[in-house]
Parts: structure tokens; C-alpha cells; sequence
């Protein structure tokens, strides 16, 4: 991620988060709030990647650190992709690579929450390495349908 792929990204995370289904966003946040919150985790060094198709960003995958000093071993994993590129093995080079530099700055846990409806993420993150540590019964309800929510966890040591 650098600074000049902030615009796409915010319209990658927008398109996926209108879709109403795979984040807890129902669409982005204000252009200002994510040029801060990127320019920010830029500056700390944060693991993020973008996926480009030419200037486009079509998907992310970001690794953010605890902020809390007992917890600083511990990152959350991020991730998206626009629909028509999802299932090309683009998602998992991303995440490979977060996780890979996650590692670098000395992360030993990475946690996500998956929803339980999202079986495609849910063997993606199987194959990475993660594993379902519990479950969130009827966590997220959008739309009136539950889902329950997957807390999934890789320990790298």
C-alpha cells in the first residue's frame, strides 16, 4: 500500500462492503477518514497490500497490530476483493505476503473473525495455516439473517 492507491482502495473497500456480506462495513468510511487511517498505518509500518489491475486497487490484505502493550504480539488480518476477481489465487498471495511481513516485525498471533456463511474465505484461511479457535452464535444480523462469526487464529512461531 502507498499513498497513491488511497482513492482506489476506499473504492475497492466500498464496492465490497456495499455487497453487504463478507465485512462488518456496510460501505466505506468518509474519503478524509481513510486517507488518515492509511496514511497513519503507512507511517507505523503496518503489513498491508494492495492488488493492482493496472492503477485499479481490486483487493487488500492488511495485518494491524495490537495497540496495547501486552498485546502488541497479536495482529488482526483484513482482507477483500472485488467480485469479478475473486477465485484467481489473488487473495491468498496477498495474504501470504501480509502474513510473511507480519512475521518480520515480530507478530506471533494473527487473529480474524470470518462469517460462518463465507465458506470460500473459511478454506482460504484453512489453507493459510488458521484455525477456528471458537464461534460467535448469531453474532452479526443484517438484513434479518443471522450469521454466526468465526474467530479464526494463526499462531506463528
Amino acid at each position: 500500500m502507498a499513498a497513491e492507491h488511497i482513492e482506489s482502495f476506499r473504492e475497492c473497500l466500498d464496492a465490497v462492503a456495499k455487497e453487504r456480506r463478507y465485512l462488518a462495513l456496510t460501505s466505506a468510511p468518509p474519503p478524509d477518514a481513510v486517507r488518515e487511517f492509511i496514511r497513519s498505518a503507512i507511517m507505523r509500518r503496518v503489513p498491508q497490500f494492495v492488488a493492482l489491475d493496472g492503477q485499479r486497487v481490486i483487493g487488500w490484505c492488511d495485518i494491524f497490530p495490537h495497540e496495547k502493550e501486552s498485546f502488541a504480539h497479536v495482529g488482526r488480518l483484513g482482507m477483500g476483493m472485488l467480485r469479478d476477481f475473486r477465485g484467481q489465487g489473488i487473495g491468498q498471495r496477498l495474504a501470504e505476503k501480509a502474513i510473511a511481513q507480519a512475521k518480520k516485525i515480530g507478530l506471533e498471533r494473527i487473529e480474524l473473525d470470518a462469517y460462518a456463511s463465507n465458506q470460500p474465505a473459511i478454506r482460504l484461511y484453512g489453507k493459510l495455516g488458521f484455525v477456528v479457535e471458537g464461534i460467535k452464535r448469531k453474532a452479526r444480523k443484517l438484513d434479518g439473517a443471522y450469521d454466526d462469526v468465526l474467530v479464526m487464529v494463526l499462531l506463528i512461531s
